[in-house]
């Protein structure tokens, strides 16, 4: 076989095995979208159309809105927090650095439910004052805090300091220097952790399920589960996880048009 036929069979293969794997992973999204937009008339008949969309404009949008407020709010807080804990971390030394390391890596290997409960039980005990809009902040910026830190570790350690030398030759103050020369070089970093807090947040379930009784507050993917398990995936549930789906999608592929783009193109300079 000749190397040309070699190589055009390879192609033919990759392009095969990702398209099979986006087939694979739209399906179940395809499936929600189909059914969201068939119901039953009351003559019985089936039709096609956006009436489960309208029907829950009262209801659910609320929840999504909610949603929204704190993914939004626990990136800012989880951002400006990570950025200068994980800049700390990688260039400075200091005793028991390297076990602060060995803990922020335990901290993946434990369940969602086991995190969550605990929060339940500092909130009645310690923190009752922290039972509405703002506990659901603290748990999420907690919960979520380690992605935005890991990515910004990984982008500083591949960041060379004599970039921020070469800046404080020429005069430029610290401040300067960091938001200048360094804030670019780390952007495929805080990219990722932005985009990773915000579909996990916004999606979250576990901790919003068990903080809903006494916060009071129902997020939308709690709304979705309530409703599933209440009515069963009719079409204005699935118009719900639908919504959900959207929305994540669209965040993700306007934050790369307009902001990611630039950082996640090119790779940080070593």
């Amino acid at each position: 076989m000749k190397p040309k036929d070699t190589e055009r069979i390879g192609q033919f293969v990759s392009y095969g095995y990702v398209l099979a794997v986006s087939v694979f992973l739209l399906v179940p999204f395809m499936v929600t979208v189909i059914r969201s937009v068939t119901y039953s008339l009351p003559d019985g008949t089936t039709t096609v159309g956006l009436k489960p969309y309208f029907d829950i404009m009262g209801s659910f949008w609320p929840k999504v809105y909610l949603s929204l407020s704190i993914a939004v709010t626990t990136i800012m807080i989880d951002t400006a927090v990570g950025i200068p804990a994980a800049y700390a971390l990688v260039r400075y030394a200091f005793p028991g650095k390297r076990a602060l390391y060995t803990l922020l890596n335990g901290v993946w290997y434990v369940p969602g439910i086991c995190y969550a409960l605990s929060l339940i039980l500092a909130y009645y005990f310690l923190y009752k004052w922290a039972l509405g809009y703002w506990g659901f902040i603290a748990a999420y910026s907690a919960g979520f805090l380690l992605l935005m830190l890991m990515t910004c570790i990984v982008a500083f350690k591949y960041v060379d300091p004599c970039y921020e030398e070469s800046a404080s030759c020429l005069g430029a103050g610290r401040l300067t220097t960091f938001f200048k020369v360094t804030m670019p070089l780390i952007g495929p970093g805080v990219s990722a952790g932005i985009l990773l807090i915000f579909v996990l947040s916004f999606n979250e379930f576990i901790t919003a399920l068990l903080l809903n009784l006494p916060t009071k507050l129902m997020t939308a993917p709690v709304r979705v589960f309530a409703e599933i398990t209440r009515a069963r995936a009719t079409p204005y549930i699935a118009a719900e996880a639908a919504v959900l789906q959207l929305i994540s999608l669209a965040v993700v592929v306007v934050y790369l048009r307009i902001v990611g783009t630039k950082y996640l193109r090119g790779v940080v300079l070593v």
